[in-house]
Parts: C-alpha cells; sequence; structure tokens
C-alpha cells in the first residue's frame, strides 16, 4: 500500500531540481516521488491514482510559493498524471514526459518490449478496426479490445516479441469499441459473436475489456484459447445481481486467463477479482502491478501478459 511518510523522515527534492517529479531511493523494495507546483494558488492536487491510503487525491503541501508532496512507493510503481490548481487539471510544467496528454511518472524503466526498432509488420484498415499483419506467416492470432486505444504500441510490442521468439508470428485484429463501447463491453452475446479469430487465438482487453475477453473466451472455448484480462472490471453490473460473469463461470466452462490488476486500484476491484481467482482455480495466472486504473501500466505489461498467455501455442515458427 502506497502511504505518505511523517514529515520528519521525508528526504527532499534535490536543491534546484527542475524536472519533477524528483524520485529518490528509499530502501530496497520503495522509493519516494515528490511532486512539486510553483506559483500562487489556493489549492493543488496530484491526480495519479490512489497515492493515499484512503485512496483521495493527493493534496500538496503549501509553503510562500512552492507547493510540494512526498510519497512512498514502492519500486516499479508507475502512473500518468495530471495536477489539480485550484480545480482545473493541468499537466504537470516541470515534467518534461508527455503522453497523450497526461504527465508521467515511474520508478523503474519502461518495457523493453515498447522501444520502437525495425518495422516488421502491415497496418490494415478494416471495417472494425486495424489488422496487423506480421513479417512471417502467422501460426496464432491475437484480439485486441479497444482497438483504437492500441494502433501505437501494439504493433511495435508485437513486433519485439515476434522478433525476440518470445511469441510465434501472430495475426492481430484490433477491435475499435467506438461510440457503443459500454454497451458492447459488457458481455454482449452478439458483439463477442462476430469476434473474428484464426487457429490458437488469445482475446485482451483491458477493464471493460477485460470483463468481456473473458466472457469471450467463456462463450466461445473453441474460438479462444486463453484471456488477457488486464484490471478487468468484474464487479459488473451495478445493481441487484452484481459479478454477473462470475456467477456464469461457477456454472462452467473455464477458460484459460492471464489476469493483472494494480496494487493501487480501488477495493470494488480487488474484491470482484478474487472472488473471480477462486472460481478459475488453477485456470487462472494472476499478476499485480505497482499502478492504479491506469492505461500507462497496462501498456507496460501487455507484452509480459502476452507471452505468459501464448505459451500455450507449442510448435510453432517463431521470428528472428
Amino acid at each position: 500500500m502506497t502511504s505518505d511518510l511523517p514529515p520528519e523522515t521525508l528526504p527532499g527534492p534535490r536543491p534546484g531540481a527542475t524536472v519533477t517529479p524528483v524520485v529518490t531511493r528509499l530502501d530496497d523494495e520503495h522509493d519516494t516521488v515528490t511532486f512539486l507546483w510553483h506559483g500562487p494558488a489556493r489549492e493543488v492536487r496530484v491526480l495519479a491514482g490512489r497515492l493515499r491510503p484512503d485512496g483521495a487525491d493527493a493534496l500538496l503541501e503549501r509553503e510562500p510559493d512552492l507547493w510540494s508532496r512526498t510519497f512512498r512507493v514502492r519500486r516499479g510503481w508507475r502512473a500518468s498524471y495530471h495536477l489539480q490548481v485550484d480545480g482545473a487539471q493541468v499537466a504537470d510544467p516541470l515534467n518534461p514526459r508527455l503522453w497523450r496528454g497526461f504527465s508521467i511518472a515511474e520508478t523503474t524503466p519502461s518495457s523493453p518490449w515498447l522501444v520502437p526498432g525495425r518495422r516488421r509488420h502491415r497496418l490494415v484498415r478494416e471495417p472494425a478496426g486495424f489488422r496487423y499483419e506480421p513479417a512471417l506467416p502467422p501460426v496464432g492470432s491475437l484480439v485486441a479490445l479497444d482497438g483504437e486505444e492500441w494502433t501505437e504500441d501494439l504493433p511495435v510490442i508485437l513486433d519485439n516479441l515476434i522478433a525476440a521468439g518470445r511469441i510465434p508470428p501472430v495475426r492481430a485484429w484490433l477491435v475499435e469499441s467506438g461510440p457503443e463501447r459500454t454497451a458492447r463491453l459488457t458481455c454482449d452475446p452478439g458483439f463477442v459473436d462476430a469476434l473474428p479469430h484464426d487457429g490458437f487465438t488469445v482475446i485482451a482487453g483491458q477493464s471493460l475489456g477485460g470483463l468481456t475477453a473473458v466472457y469471450a473466451a467463456h462463450r466461445h472455448p473453441g474460438r479462444f484459447a486463453a484471456a488477457v484480462s488486464q484490471s478487468g472490471s468484474f464487479w459488473w453490473p451495478d445493481g441487484p445481481e452484481p459479478e454477473w460473469l462470475t456467477g456464469e463461470l461457477a456454472r462452467g466452462p473455464v477458460p484459460r486467463v492471464h489476469l493483472q490488476l494494480g496494487s493501487l486500484e480501488d477495493d470494488d476491484m480487488h474484491g470482484p477479482t478474487e472472488r473471480l481467482r477462486a472460481v478459475l482455480g488453477a485456470a487462472a495466472d494472476y499478476r499485480e502491478f505497482d499502478g492504479g486504473h491506469d492505461r500507462y501500466c497496462w501498456r507496460d505489461r501487455l507484452g509480459d501478459a502476452l507471452i505468459a498467455a501464448f505459451a500455450g501455442l507449442r510448435g510453432a515458427t517463431t521470428g528472428g
């Protein structure tokens, strides 16, 4: 659990530091992360997921013309964040690292699978999204839900994994959710029935997409050999019958699922995920990452999840 440190134990920011947040090693497992804001304001908060134990947004503390606060985090923590200055969300002006309009904080380097290299694919537009074609003949396939979110990162991840021989050459469909995302990604049988597949197919999703990826593998075990669910919304639906999918899985069949969840996600994510894991039993491979409900964390961990999910595809030619 991430928590504030008592003020007397806080290592302050380096003198003259101009790049934030300031990351300082605390012990073998933890770092401190210091956020700063210079200038007049009535209130400044850092919106970086669940930094405080109570889950509240983190209010920075004011000294004459400087706002600051230091938090203890586990090594490996990362987040996309905004500062909220007098109610307005802004990027951190002292942080040069931006991603999709968010400032970035992390205490360890990003995944090596995200490093762009030589292009080894074609990305083809299709009515439902995009299709990734590897340079080598595919021997399996991947369906990525919320495909519009993955057009930059997923081709790089797949190129690197295939080139390193960590997964075989696979075709990937980046299936867009569009404006009907909530309806499509809440266990809609019509949407799931229409998803593409070819041979040994893994389906991957995040949040509501993570819920629907597991549902698809449950509904069509002959089509989807495994599911990757990052921060799956297994609480769904709100109302008198929550966690519907867990009840469905209890009646079988149980799919093979690679589950990921942030250690700093809200309690209403952890409880349902634990109950789903109990139903899946040995079919679940579970990993936690140090972060919250954050697409920046998901992109960092997707490569490792795909390695685990495609481990069941044997005897395939790998790229070089």
